[in-house]
């Protein structure tokens, strides 16, 4: 298979965006937009170069866009490595933009679908350069045949080399410091804007929905296997409805939801909703009353599974300090819950204490990496969730432990709000934000 790639040379770029412009007029883009410039050290701060990066789809060797994809809305092309997104087939989930180190998949609100850079297949064919590459008036932007590009591997701005990325770098070979600063002597370094967040509680409401109903669900089921009573069947349908009916509606595409089960091979997503549907089907009949062996079974079997699905979701953009396990995880809030159904004091406080332990570590970390901490949040969750709760617990009569409950599940509502609002997807602008702290931090 030939692999065509990208060359760019950071000496010779001038943030001019040109090439997003040429990008823009070639494929007739409106409110998106495949290529991007990210300039470091915007302000001109003293010490530091001012650099621009110049990027797109990288047409990995490895695309992570590709293997994640739960509708198989994703292929290579083997003539020119070029990584082809059908809209036809994409449901609109955005999953390909998280796993993406170099934010190259972009959802069209119009269409509600996501979109990427074609390589500019059409061109390539007539013999032509990408138009980006054509229309750069410096010449900053290369492509040719990526065994035979100059150049480095690594770039500033780039995340990580995992993919396999078809593009090579001219290193910036000026002053580590950059040309003589015309600010004045009193100007002090400032810290970077954070970059703007592509997760964030607004936008993912309708998961918070989902994955906390999913938790009450599967505990409810679980509970089954060890003759604990459950949610009642209406509370339990509706719960199902009201999840899976956020889920589904957070698509672009709601009436594509089917393709999401298309990729269970490599995909976590098409896992969590195989897995998921496998779950609600067997309980539904628990539910309804239907006897057979090994169905209770069957349903809880089937809902760990899934719970576990889709905690690994979200593997890829967990922060640093919760990468295996976070608080708000759907099988530890479904252990709780099991526990509290069950009555079992001693399993309320252990699953309770692992908790705790997993939000200040999580705080802990956080801290060191010198972000907000959310104090507001923190005293929400662990005064209403734990501390409250366990207070009115121990002083109700047992007939009245709605209010204890009502406490748990708040707190738990409070940490899956703060665990969306933590995920962290690597970008090149958030690479280059990262970098000039950094540099700041050193001069």
């Amino acid at each position: 298979m030939s692999q065509r790639a990208f060359l760019f040379d950071v000496n010779r770029c001038t943030g001019c965006q040109a090439c997003e412009v040429a990008c823009a007029i070639e494929n007739q883009l409106e409110d998106v937009s495949w290529r991007q410039v990210v300039t470091l050290n915007e302000a001109h701060q003293p010490g530091v170069p001012t650099m621009h990066l110049s990027v797109a789809c990288n047409h990995c060797a490895d695309p992570p866009c590709m293997a994640a994809c739960p509708a198989l809305a994703y292929s290579k092309d083997l003539l020119t490595g070029r990584v082809d997104l059908d809209a036809e087939l994409c449901i609109g989930c955005g999953y390909c933009s998280w796993v993406c180190p170099y934010d190259a998949p972009t959802f069209d609100n119009q269409a509600g679908v996501m979109t990427k850079c074609t390589f500019c297949g059409e061109r390539q064919a007539a013999g032509l350069e990408p138009a980006c590459v054509e229309q750069c008036p410096t010449g900053a932007l290369g492509f040719g045949e990526l065994a035979e590009l100059p150049g480095v591997v690594e770039g500033l701005g780039m995340p990580t080399l995992d993919p396999g990325p078809s593009i090579r770098f001219v290193p910036w070979q000026g002053s580590p410091a950059g040309p003589a600063s015309s600010c004045p002597s009193q100007t002090l370094p400032q810290a970077p804007a954070p970059a703007p967040r592509k997760i964030s509680l607004r936008s993912e409401w309708p998961l918070v929905v989902f994955t906390l109903a999913a938790g009450a669900l599967i505990a409810s089921q679980a509970g089954s296997m060890f003759d604990v009573s459950g949610l009642p069947p209406l509370v339990f349908f509706t719960l199902a409805v009201l999840g899976m009916g956020a889920s589904t509606a957070h698509l672009g595409k709601p009436q594509r939801a089917w393709r999401a089960l298309l990729n269970v091979r490599h995909s976590w997503l098409s896992r969590e909703i195989a897995l998921f549907s496998a779950f609600m089907g067997a309980a539904s009949l628990v539910q309804l009353g239907v006897s057979l062996p090994w169905l209770e079974a069957t349903a809880a079997i089937c809902g760990v599974a899934a719970g576990f699905a889709i905690d690994r979701v979200y593997d890829v953009v967990r922060p640093p300090e919760s990468r295996w396990v976070h608080s708000a995880d759907v099988l530890l809030t479904a252990a709780l819950l099991l526990a509290m159904l069950a009555g079992v004091f001693v399993g309320v406080a252990l699953v309770a204490s692992l908790k705790t332990i997993l939000y200040f570590r999580r705080k802990f970390s956080r801290r060191q990496r010198g972000l907000d901490l959310r104090w507001g949040w923190s005293i929400a969750r662990l005064g209403i969730g734990f501390g409250l709760a366990g207070i009115v617990a121990r002083i109700m009569p047992s007939e009245a432990l709605i209010v204890p409950w009502f406490c748990v599940v708040a707190g738990e509502v409070i940490d899956r709000c703060e665990f969306y609002q933590e995920l962290e997807v690597p970008t090149p602008r958030g690479q280059m934000q990262q970098e000039l702290a950094s540099r700041l931090a050193e001069s």
